[in-house]
């Protein structure tokens, strides 16, 4: 007998504060988050604007924060044996730290630690109490780390190796990695994602994370665990295409999709909506939009898709937890988040995308695409406990 992975817990911040009722009140109003960025001087860049929160703790007080908030909506279930699956890259501002001391001060003692993606997960699982024998598994693969996570939370819970992970990733803007999207011209020119739009011009940075308790149904029941949605299968892709170029047919997301629809036994016509990758930029834009057509065929026409990025940005490692929760959370709401920014239709990207408006909808399933750096891709498919 299969093994049935559900969602108890979600703990999550995006740019506009933390929990669900943040999300309810921008993401699925169609309120987007961009600002000029106080964090640091960014006078010096080409761009100066980011969906930078308010939120003034460090990443790995970030990282508790979601895991403790997911465990504690998930019912405060017993993490001594869980597993922990993380999709983080570190902590960049303790990176820079440490070299300010050292070359400005001539301080050797600054914890470089801090920056290693190790650190949070030995932080996180001692916070926690993780102290029993479940797995401790870190992964720093770009753009679809943390829901490569999930997958793989995922894929211990269907193997019966673990009856509860926790699992997620989280992201903060930081000068270190706005210098390097900065100087490789990847934002928009003007400061406004227009995802899917001919006049589209690039990507913008953003705040945020989410942790995700997945647990097998069997658990989650025998402790009437609230459920927030049954995890039904997923996909991962490389097309090795390019360093950092997608695919130009989309091939990694239609192999990634439709790994997703095989392992969750989902037929192409039951998807409700797609929350997509949707970076706002030239290249991404027509290779997912051709990846999702290759999947879904005619049917692509009849999906409604939207880029939540066009009101977060780009929260990197931390983005692909970010809209699973978020898709969960339309799902569970009855509204589709839309594209905002969207304003000229493009005959290379010809699909719904939601422009501009929410959409009250009765949404069973959800499907959320991310793609990164090196030409790896995943889907997540959600539904609503049957």
């Amino acid at each position: 007998m299969s093994t049935r992975v559900v969602v108890t817990g979600i703990g999550m911040m995006t740019p506009s504060g933390f929990g669900e009722e943040a999300v309810k009140r921008t993401i699925l109003a169609g309120v987007h988050q961009f600002r000029p960025i106080t964090r640091f001087d960014a006078a010096k860049f080409r761009s100066g604007i980011a969906a930078q929160s308010h939120y003034e703790g460090t990443l790995l007080d970030l990282g508790i924060r979601c895991a403790e908030e997911a465990i504690r909506s998930a019912g405060s279930p017993d993490v001594e044996n869980a597993s922990l699956v993380l999709g983080i890259q570190g902590d960049y501002d303790a990176l820079s730290r440490y070299w300010e001391a050292r070359t400005e001060r001539g301080e050797y003692e600054s914890r470089i630690a801090e920056f290693m993606p190790s650190y949070h997960l030995e932080a996180l699982s001692e916070r926690l109490g993780m102290k029993g024998r479940g797995k401790k598994i870190v992964l720093n693969n770009a753009c679809i780390a943390s829901s490569n996570a999930i997958g793989v939370g995922y894929e211990l819970i269907k193997q019966r190796r673990a009856d509860t992970v926790v699992c997620g990733g989280y992201s903060l803007v930081t000068e270190e990695m706005f210098a390097k999207f900065d100087s490789g011209r990847a934002f928009a020119s003007d400061g406004r994602i227009r995802s899917f739009s001919r006049n589209r011009t690039g990507m913008l940075l953003g705040d945020g994370g989410a942790v995700l308790v997945l647990e097998s149904y069997d658990a989650a029941r025998r402790r009437q665990a609230p459920i927030y949605a049954e995890m039904a299968g997923w996909g991962l892709s490389c097309d090795a295409f390019h360093v950092s170029q997608p695919h130009p047919e989309g091939a990694g997301v239609a192999r990634a999709i439709e790994k997703a629809l095989r392992t969750s036994s989902i037929a192409k016509e039951a998807v409700d909506y797609i929350n997509a990758h949707g970076t706002g930029t030239a290249y991404n834009d027509k290779s997912e939009t051709l990846g999702i057509k290759q999947a879904f065929g005619e049917h692509a026409y009849h999906i409604p898709i939207s880029s939540t990025k066009s009101m977060t940005g780009h929260i990197l490692e931390g983005t692909g937890a970010v809209e699973t929760a978020i898709s969960v959370i339309a799902m569970n709401e009855g509204i589709l988040p839309p594209t905002v920014g969207y304003e000229e239709p493009d005959p290379l990207c010809d699909l719904d995308y939601i422009p501009n408006r929410p959409r009250p909808r009765e949404i069973n399933t959800v499907l959320n695409i991310n793609a990164s750096f090196g030409g790896n891709n995943t889907a997540i498919i959600m539904r609503k406990l049957k």
